[in-house]
């Protein structure tokens, strides 16, 4: 009897977590969808969240820099951490006050990191003879390549919509991905009837 209600609690608590999966999954597809048609929006506010980020890592990192005792740390650790601080602070309010200007950097950075990625995998690739995906691995090189210099050919215009379509890409996946383990993820293990002392406790 006790083995049966413990099997139901689990039951009532596996489908409300699939429900949140779902939920979840749900509305992440949708912003994901509605981000799509609104990127050069979502590109600015990503640039000031971005932003955000940068002002608050370098508030800290130059907070923890001066509030170090130099019995602690070096002078010179705390220097060097003092000015990456001042950078990530600048960086941040140039971004959240520029945020178009800053989103243009944004995209040439991130066109170039995936040229750069790309050549990256494909020599590792080609260097490691026993990689049995070899093949896979350098045509996700190549996109990746193709696609930061489609991003760079078209730089300044694709510092417009570039950011917000990667966003936008992103939501739906993470959307995709939860929705799906909310529907056809592997049921939970129910520990207590598995456990050997169960039987003797459900007679």
């Amino acid at each position: 009897m006790g083995g049966t209600v413990t099997f139901g609690t689990l039951q009532t608590g596996a489908g409300r977590a699939r429900g949140w999966l779902l939920a979840v999954g749900s509305l992440l597809l949708i912003l994901g969808i509605v981000g799509l048609f609104m990127v050069v929006s979502l590109t600015i506010v990503s640039t000031l969240w971005y932003g955000v980020l940068l002002i608050a890592a370098g508030i800290a990192e130059i907070a923890e820099a001066l509030a170090k005792p130099s019995e602690v740390e070096a002078w010179r650790s705390r220097v060097v951490r003092f000015f990456a601080g001042l950078l990530y602070l600048v960086g941040g309010l140039w971004a959240a006050f520029r945020p178009l200007e800053a989103s243009l950097a944004l995209t040439l950075v991130l066109g170039l990191t995936l040229i750069a990625s790309g050549v990256a995998r494909a020599l590792w690739a080609i260097v490691h003879t026993t990689q049995l995906s070899r093949a896979t691995v350098i045509l996700f090189a190549l996109l990746s390549m193709l696609l930061g210099a489609a991003i760079i050919a078209q730089w300044p215009y694709s510092g417009l919509w570039a950011i917000g379509l990667f966003v936008s890409c992103d939501l739906i996946a993470a959307g995709l991905s939860w929705a799906w383990i909310g529907l056809f993820g592997p049921p939970p293990v129910a520990p207590a009837l598995a456990s050997p002392g169960s039987g003797s406790a459900t007679r």
